[in-house]
C-alpha cells in the first residue's frame, strides 16, 4: 500500500530553493496561474466564491474562459525568455466545470512554455471520464480540496449535496489510473482546518491515505478584502496555509514578483486570493503578458509594497495570506535595494 506523506504540496520542492530576493527582478514570472471559471458547484463557508452577496458587493460576475483566449495566454508566454515553472490551473471557481480543461492543458503542455501543469478541484466533477482526460492531455499535479469527512460535514461546510463517499471514490479511481497511465502524475489531498477535531482529522488521513501521494491539513485563510466578514470563521490561526508561523508585521508581499494571475475574463490579478479583482494590473485580451508583467500599473503596485504603503491597495490592505508566507518568499529585510532597483 502507498503510504501518503503529510506535507503541504509543493514544500519540498522548496527545499534548498535561494530566497526570492536574491532572485529578483525576475524577467519571467516563477508561476502563472489561469483560471479556467470563477463559477463553483460548491458554496464553502470560508470562501469569497461560496458567498453571492459578497460576490455582489463587488460585481464579480461568472465568467467561463474560452479555450481561444487560452490559447492567446500561452502563446504570450514565447515573449519570455524562459519558460513558466509552473501553471496552476485554477483560482476563484471549480476548474472542472470548464469542459476545456483538458484540452488547455494539452495546449499548455504542448507549447513547451511551460515546466510544470498543476489543478486544484473539489473533486465532485472529477469523474472516469475527466480524470483519463486529464491525465492523456499531460497533467502534472492534482490536488484535491477536502472539506469534510463525512456527508453531513458536506451539507454544513460546502452546503452541496455530494456524498463525502463520492468524493473518495472519485479520488480512488483517479489514483488507480494515474498508477496505470502516469506514475509522475502527483495526487495530493488536503482539507481546511474549520475547526475539525481531533478523531475527524484521524477519519481525514485514514480515508484518504494509500490513494494519494501526499496529503495536509491547511489552516484557514483570512483571504483579503474581507473587512466586513470574517472568514476564518473565528478560528484566529496562527499559521498560513504554507505552514509559515503569521508575520503579522511583514510589509511587503512577494507575490506580484513572482507570479501573474489572470481571470476567467481576461483581466490580470497579482495573486491567487484576489477574488475581488482588486489588484487588476492589465487586460490580457488586449495586451500581452509580458507587457502587463513589465508595464506600469503593477511596477506602481510593486512600488507601494516595497515602499510600506500596500495599505492603500484595497486588495492588500487588510490581507491575512501575506502573513503567512514562507520564509523564502520574505523581502523585508531588503526592501531598500529592491525600491532602488524597481524604481
Amino acid at each position: 500500500m502507498t503510504v501518503a506523506k503529510t506535507q503541504a504540496y509543493g514544500a519540498s520542492r522548496s527545499e534548498g530553493a535561494r530566497p526570492l530576493k536574491q532572485l529578483l527582478p525576475l524577467a519571467t514570472p516563477l508561476s502563472l496561474m489561469v483560471d479556467p471559471t470563477n463559477a463553483c458547484n460548491f458554496k464553502c463557508v470560508f470562501c469569497p466564491t461560496g458567498d453571492a452577496d459578497l460576490l455582489k458587493s463587488v460585481g464579480r460576475e461568472k465568467g467561463m474562459l474560452s479555450l481561444e483566449l487560452f490559447r492567446k495566454i500561452i502563446d504570450d508566454l514565447n515573449g519570455f525568455p524562459e519558460p513558466v515553472k509552473v501553471l496552476h490551473l485554477y483560482k476563484d471557481g471549480e476548474p472542472l466545470a470548464n469542459k476545456s480543461l483538458p484540452d488547455m492543458i494539452a495546449y499548455a503542455r504542448a507549447s513547451g512554455r511551460v515546466n510544470r501543469i498543476e489543478t486544484t478541484t473539489n473533486g465532485s466533477l472529477l469523474t472516469e471520464d475527466r480524470a483519463r482526460a486529464l491525465i492523456d492531455a499531460g497533467i502534472d499535479g492534482i490536488r484535491i480540496s477536502v472539506y469534510a469527512v463525512d456527508t453531513p460535514g458536506y451539507r454544513t461546510i460546502a452546503k452541496t449535496t455530494v456524498e463525502f463517499e463520492t468524493i473518495c471514490t472519485n479520488v480512488a479511481r483517479l489514483f488507480a489510473l494515474k498508477t496505470e497511465l502516469r506514475p509522475s502524475l502527483h495526487v495530493h489531498c488536503k482539507i481546511v482546518d474549520a475547526g475539525l477535531s481531533d478523531d475527524e482529522k484521524q477519519r481525514f488521513h485514514q480515508a484518504f491515505t494509500g490513494i494519494c501521494d501526499s496529503l495536509h491539513i491547511d489552516a484557514i485563510m483570512g483571504w483579503s478584502n474581507t473587512v466586513d466578514r470574517d472568514l476564518t470563521l473565528g478560528r484566529n490561526p496562527v499559521f498560513g496555509i504554507s505552514g509559515a508561523l503569521l508575520k503579522t508585521s511583514r510589509v511587503a508581499c512577494s507575490e506580484p514578483f513572482m507570479k501573474l494571475a489572470v481571470n476567467s475574463n481576461g483581466d490580470v490579478s497579482v495573486c491567487c486570493v484576489d477574488w475581488a479583482h482588486d489588484t487588476v494590473v492589465g487586460d490580457v485580451q488586449q495586451e500581452s503578458l509580458v507587457d502587463i508583467w513589465n508595464g506600469s500599473r503593477l511596477r506602481e503596485l510593486r512600488l507601494k509594497h516595497l515602499a510600506g504603503r500596500r495599505g492603500e491597495i484595497t486588495a492588500c490592505a487588510t490581507c491575512q495570506y501575506i502573513q503567512g508566507l514562507p520564509a523564502i518568499a520574505d523581502l523585508d529585510d531588503d526592501l531598500e535595494r529592491l525600491l532602488s532597483i524597481y524604481s
